[in-house]
């Protein structure tokens, strides 16, 4: 299980980074909706939220972008996401 989803969360990173127009910024907060904007997240979102065991609309959800590749992982739902604009951290409301 793990194998397959380090594998899966791999081929996503090779994948984003030659599909997405540009990628996260490492080390920033983005809310989901701010990463779909920016890039092809769909997928990166879905693997993030079933890794801690999360599913359902993610526009409100707080994400961090861990790696330099523009790999995110979550970190917590949002009544409200707030875009912080570009060069700040997005956050929750």
């Amino acid at each position: 299980m793990r194998t397959t989803i380090l594998t899966t969360a791999i081929t996503l990173a090779v994948t984003a980074t030659s599909a997405t127009a540009r990628n996260c910024k490492y080390g920033y907060n983005y809310c989901g909706r701010t990463l779909r904007s920016i890039g092809n997240y769909d997928d990166f979102i879905e693997v993030a939220m079933n890794n801690v065991g999360q599913t359902g609309y993610a526009d409100d959800v707080l994400f961090t972008c861990s790696t330099i590749l523009g790999n995110i992982q979550y970190v917590q739902s949002c009544g409200t996401c707030v875009d912080g604009n570009q060069g700040n951290n997005d956050y929750c409301a």
